[in-house]
């Protein structure tokens, strides 16, 4: 639950830095094309930002993801053994 309230929260910051920083830009005494200028580079550097934090979001994905099978793996077999070992003590 507090990954979710956190994550409400990035989103409602990032949300209020997008309308703020756009707001500044269209308030800002400058000729319409600077302003677009300024404008489509933010947003650029945005995007390449958030193209970067997905690309590591999914390798932490695929680490995790591997980590969790190979604990899976050993916990496994170590049950076989353990089982394996009480048949024959039992036998």
């Amino acid at each position: 639950m507090a990954d979710n309230d956190n994550g409400s929260s990035i989103l409602f910051f990032l949300a209020g830095a997008v309308a703020g920083a756009a707001l500044g830009l269209l308030l800002a005494p400058q000729k319409g094309s600077e302003t677009r200028e300024k404008l489509a580079d933010w947003l650029k550097e945005r995007r390449d930002l958030g193209e970067d934090l997905l690309l590591k979001a999914k390798d932490e994905t695929h680490a995790k993801k591997e980590a969790v099978l190979a604990a899976a793996k050993a916990a496994k077999d170590a049950y076989r053994e353990t089982n394996a070992k009480h048949h024959e003590s039992a036998a």
